[in-house]
């Protein structure tokens, strides 16, 4: 088997604020993102799109998918597939329910089968149609008739407002407000509750179950058997400081307690045997940055109880603790400050 080495280089509407923020940062002005196609595996393949990732891992008997992450790059893709490999994608294996990670399969829909945690379904229904607009949105409703036109919407709303839009009549409704910007998921059609095995062309791949922590309760640790990897997408950022407040999407009722479960949904993935860890963001690396990323939070967690303890401001907290030891990873110098925000908000609650 071939070595490969690597160098360095969220409730639904709190995902869909911050979220917003990634889309300004890696879109530009309507730019081309960059996109490319690496292998990092015998056989396992990491696709880009700006500053989102996913994997695939060929076989004799067609293609296991992750991520199709939107239907633009998901259309770039397969024709990169067709023409490289000359294979179908058999599956495709969801890490999670958020849009900027799973919308677009329907691209593979005519090939492929989609696989998924069960709770996906859930977060994926479509609230009641009485459900009001949430108070973000309700603020933009600038004529009171409880939804959203299009030239009502802005930020997020406006950006993803045909994602929003699922039944494309022009408005956005409470219902749809509230479920989010998924028109573009494709349901899973095979789902399972604690792991589940997908083979093909004499290669398997385990999609395991991370338990209710802080991203989201539908998020699976994919691992590809051979070779040895893992795909792991936001929970996780390898070489790269969390996205401003800790990405904890449910933080402001969970509080510490979901910090506890996010570790120990590090942990788990630390003892899973793979020698490659790539992630939705972030580097290609190894088992020692999983390790290093939980490091980070529990040095932070340690470091903020410290200066509460201590009665220091949230503004002095921000100045004095540095995390210095990682001031290497992408986007230190922009999220450091938001993250000692998020570590204060979980543990004061």
């Amino acid at each position: 088997m071939k070595t490969y080495y690597f160098s360095g280089l969220c409730f639904r509407r709190f995902f869909c604020l911050i979220t917003a923020f990634i889309l300004a940062a890696c879109a530009g002005a309507q730019e081309e993102p960059e996109r490319s196609i690496v292998e990092i595996g015998e056989d396992l393949y990491r696709a880009q799109n700006g500053g989102h990732y996913t994997v695939f891992l060929v076989t004799d008997e067609g293609i296991i998918l992750s991520d199709p992450i939107n239907t633009d790059f998901s259309m770039w893709l397969k024709t990169e597939l067709d023409n490289r490999f000359g294979m179908p994608v058999r599956y495709v294996l969801y890490s999670h329910h958020h849009w900027d990670h799973a919308s677009g399969g329907s691209v593979f829909e005519e090939t492929a089968q989609f696989v998924g945690h069960e709770n996906m379904l859930g977060q994926l229904a479509m609230p009641s149609a009485d459900t009001a607009l949430p108070a973000d949105a309700a603020g933009m409703d600038s004529n009171g008739n409880g939804q959203l036109e299009q030239s009502e919407a802005s930020g997020f709303y406006g950006a993803q407002f045909s994602l929003f839009d699922q039944d494309s009549n022009g408005v956005i409704n409470g219902a749809e407000a509230t479920r989010g910007a998924l028109k573009d998921v494709v349901a899973p059609g095979l789902t399972y509750r604690d792991r589940l095995t997908v083979t093909l062309g004499g290669k398997s791949v385990e999609l395991i179950y991370t338990g209710n922590m802080s991203h989201t309760d539908d998020m699976s640790i994919i691992r590809f058997d051979d070779p040895g990897a893992i795909f792991v997408v936001d929970w996780i950022s390898l070489g790269r400081v969390p996205f401003r407040t800790l990405f904890v999407s449910n933080r402001m009722t969970q509080g510490s307690g979901m910090l506890d479960s996010w570790l120990n949904a590090i942990r788990m993935a630390e003892q899973l045997d793979y020698e490659v860890a790539s992630g939705g963001h972030g580097i290609v690396g190894d088992k020692s940055d999983v390790t290093a990323f939980r490091h980070y939070l529990e040095e932070m967690r340690e470091q903020v109880a410290e200066a509460i303890a201590e009665g220091q401001s949230l503004e002095e907290m921000q100045a004095s603790i540095l995390m210095e030891p990682y001031s290497d990873w992408i986007n230190y110098d922009g999220h450091r400050v938001q993250n000692v925000q998020g570590m204060y908000d979980m543990l004061i609650q």
